[in-house]
C-alpha cells in the first residue's frame, strides 16, 4: 500500500494518458494525421526487416514502395527499429497507435514531473506541470498527427535535467548527460540539437560559478565522447551519405515568419490561449520578483524567454533567411524552438505556484483554480483525439490529406486495413510523395528546390509508375526487380528504384558501375529483349560498418555496466537489511 502511495504521481499521469486516449481506445479507431503515412512506411520497413531477418539498415526494401530510399539510417534509426518492434508485437496499426500514443504521453508527463521534482516543486504541483506538458500540442502532435517531434519533446525534459544539475550543482554527471542526448539523437536529431542549444547557457553559468572548472570541462568532454560512440551510426552515416550524394533536404520554408509562433493573432501559428495566458502570468511574476529569485532560477526563466523569442514572430527570421538561405533547410520551422520555453516556462509556473501565501484563502483559491485548469487542459487534449476519431469514421477517413494520394475509393477497405494483420495493405491504398533524402542529380538550393518538382516527379516515377515491374526480396536480403522487354531491341527504361553512391546494381547477372539517373535519382537501364532482372543492395564503406558496430558494442557495454552496478547495489542493500 505504501509503495502504491509512493507512486501515485506516475499512476495519475498514466490515468490521464488513458483518459485522453479513451475515445480512440473505446472505438478502436486510427487517426491518420499529417505525417502518418510517411512514418508508417518507416516503421513498416523496420518491422518487416525484423520479422523476415532480411536486415537492410540503409535502404528501404519494404517501405516507400520498395524504392531503395535511405530514410531510417538518417532519421532516428534506433527509434525506427523500436517502433517496428512495437508494430510487430501489437500486430496491427490501431493497436500500435494506441500503445505508442500512451507511451509518448506517459513518458512526456513523467519526464516533466521528474524535472519539476528536481526543481523542488511539491508533488501535487509537479503532477500539474507534467499533465500540462503531456497535454500540450507538442506531445499531442504525435497522438493526432504522428509528428515525430512529439517523441523528441517527450524526451527533452530528461536531457534538460542534466542542465539543471549544471546550474544547481555546478557539475556534470557523464551518464546523465550522455544517455538522454544519445537517445534523442537516435530518435529525432533536430530535438537533440535544440536541447543542446538550451544547455549552453546552463553550462556557461555552471562553469563560471564552479569551484572545479577543470572537472566540469573534463566531464563535458567525456559526455561528448560517449555520445559520439553511442550515436556513431547517426552522425557518420549522415556525413557520409551527404558528402557522397546530393541528398535532397527537407522542403524549405519560403516564409519562415508564417511558421513562427505568437501568443495572439490570426495569420501566424498561435499558441493555445491557456498556455499563452499562463506564460504571460509567469513572465509578470518573475519580472516583479526578479531580485528575490535565486540566480539558478533566473537562468531557467531567461533561457525560456530567449527561446520563446527566437521561436516567435518577433525574431527577424525573414532578413536572416534572405542572408543565409540554407537556414530554412536546417530549421524548417522556427516554432520548433518553442518546445524549450514550454518546458522551462512550465517549470517556472511550477515554481510560481509552489510559493505558499500567508493567507489561507489564497492557497485554497490557487488549488481550486489549478484543479479547474487541469480539467480544461485534459478536456482540450481529449478533444483533439475525439476530432481524429470523428475523421476516421467520416467518408474521407483521413484527418489531414495534405500531399496524400488515395489509390482506392473504397474507404471501408482503408479502415479495415488499419486493424488488419497485413500492415502493408494500407500503405498501398494511401501514398504520400515526400521526397526527403532522395539522391538528386542537381545542386539544390533553397531557391531552386521546387523548380525541379521533386514531389511530382516522385509521384510519377515511383508511386504511379506505369511499367510492369515486380519487386521481391531475395534470401540474401537484396531487392530484386524483374520485368519483360517485349520488343526485339534493347530498350532504355526508367525503373522505380533509387541509386545512391554506395548502392550496387546487378543487371542480368552483371555488376554495373555507372548508370543513368533521373533528376531525382531513379535509375535508367538498358534492358535486353525478353526477361530482365535488376538486383539492388547497399554496400557500406568499411569505416561506416566499423562505426555501426562501435555503436552496437558501446550500447551493449553501457547496458551491461548499468545492470552490473544495479545488481551489486541490490546485493549490498540486501546485506544491510539482513544485518
Amino acid at each position: 500500500m505504501k509503495k502504491a502511495i509512493k507512486f501515485w504521481p506516475y499512476m495519475t499521469i498514466f490515468l490521464v494518458a488513458v483518459l485522453i486516449m479513451l475515445p480512440q481506445i473505446v472505438t478502436g479507431s486510427y487517426i491518420l494525421g499529417v505525417d502518418s503515412i510517411f512514418h508508417m512506411n518507416r516503421f513498416y520497413d523496420a518491422a518487416m526487416q525484423l520479422k523476415t531477418g532480411h536486415l537492410s539498415y540503409f535502404i528501404s526494401i519494404y517501405g516507400y514502395q520498395q524504392s531503395g530510399r535511405i530514410i531510417n539510417a538518417l532519421y532516428g534509426p534506433l527509434a525506427a527499429y523500436f517502433n517496428g518492434l512495437i508494430l510487430l508485437i501489437t500486430g496491427n496499426w490501431v493497436r500500435y497507435q494506441i500503445v505508442t500514443s500512451l507511451l509518448t504521453l506517459c513518458v512526456s508527463g513523467m519526464t516533466m514531473y521528474n524535472l519539476a521534482i528536481r526543481t523542488n516543486i511539491k508533488k501535487i504541483y509537479a503532477v500539474f506541470v507534467g499533465i500540462a506538458y503531456m497535454s500540450s500540442y507538442l506531445i499531442m502532435g504525435w497522438v493526432v498527427g504522428m509528428q515525430f517531434t512529439g517523441w523528441g519533446a517527450a524526451l527533452l525534459p530528461w536531457l534538460l535535467a542534466a542542465g539543471f544539475d549544471m546550474i544547481d550543482y555546478k557539475s556534470i554527471n557523464v551518464l546523465k548527460l550522455a544517455i538522454p542526448m544519445s537517445i534523442l539523437l537516435q530518435t529525432h536529431m533536430l530535438s537533440s540539437l535544440t536541447g543542446a542549444l538550451a544547455l549552453v547557457p546552463m553550462f556557461i553559468y555552471g562553469v563560471i560559478h564552479s569551484e572545479e572548472k577543470l572537472k566540469m570541462w573534463r566531464n563535458a568532454m567525456l559526455s561528448v565522447l560517449l555520445t559520439l560512440c553511442l550515436t556513431a551510426n547517426v552522425w557518420y552515416g549522415m556525413m557520409q551519405i551527404s558528402f557522397t550524394n546530393h541528398a535532397l533536404g527537407v522542403a524549405p520554408q519560403l516564409d519562415m515568419y508564417e511558421d513562427s509562433v505568437a501568443l495572439f493573432g490570426n495569420n501566424v501559428f498561435v499558441l493555445p490561449p491557456i498556455y499563452s495566458i499562463g506564460f504571460i502570468i509567469v513572465a509578470i511574476y518573475f519580472v516583479i520578483n526578479f531580485k528575490k529569485i535565486s540566480s539558478s532560477r533566473k537562468i531557467i526563466f531567461t533561457t525560456g524567454l530567449f527561446f520563446m523569442w527566437i521561436s516567435s514572430v518577433l525574431f527577424p527570421w525573414g532578413p536572416l533567411d534572405k542572408k543565409f538561405p540554407s537556414i530554412s533547410y536546417l530549421i524548417q520551422m522556427p516554432r520548433r524552438f518553442v518546445v524549450i520555453p514550454f518546458i522551462l516556462l512550465l517549470i517556472c509556473a511550477g515554481i510560481m505556484i509552489n510559493d505558499t501565501s500567508k493567507k489561507q484563502w489564497v492557497n485554497a483559491f490557487k488549488n481550486y483554480a489549478l484543479l479547474i485548469l487541469t480539467f480544461f487542459i485534459i478536456y482540450d487534449a481529449g478533444g483533439s483525439v475525439r476530432n481524429g476519431v470523428h475523421h476516421f469514421f467520416s467518408p474521407e477517413v483521413v484527418q489531414n490529406d495534405y500531399n496524400l494520394h488515395y489509390q482506392t475509393t473504397d474507404t471501408n477497405a482503408i479502415r479495415d486495413s488499419l486493424s488488419s494483420h497485413d500492415t502493408g495493405a494500407v500503405l498501398k491504398m494511401l501514398t504520400k510523395a515526400t521526397p526527403d533524402y532522395l539522391p538528386v542529380q542537381y545542386k539544390m538550393t533553397a531557391y531552386n528546390y521546387f523548380d525541379y518538382h521533386p514531389y511530382g516527379n516522385y509521384g510519377d516515377q515511383i508511386i504511379n509508375y506505369k511499367g510492369e515491374v515486380t519487386k521481391t526480396i531475395k534470401s540474401n536480403g537484396h531487392l530484386l526487380l524483374t520485368w519483360d522487354n517485349e520488343s526485339d531491341d534493347n530498350k532504355s527504361m526508367q525503373l522505380p528504384i533509387f541509386k545512391y553512391d554506395d548502392t550496387k546494381l546487378i543487371l542480368n547477372g552483371k555488376h554495373i558501375s555507372s548508370v543513368k539517373q533521373t533528376e531525382i535519382g531513379s535509375v535508367i537501364v538498358n534492358s535486353k529483349p525478353g526477361h530482365n532482372k535488376l538486383e539492388v543492395y547497399y554496400h557500406a564503406t568499411l569505416i561506416l560498418l566499423a562505426l555501426l558496430w562501435l555503436t552496437v558494442f558501446t550500447w551493449m557495454g553501457l547496458i551491461g555496466g548499468i545492470m552490473i552496478y544495479l545488481i551489486l547495489k541490490w546485493k549490498k542493500h540486501k546485506k544491510r537489511n539482513v544485518s
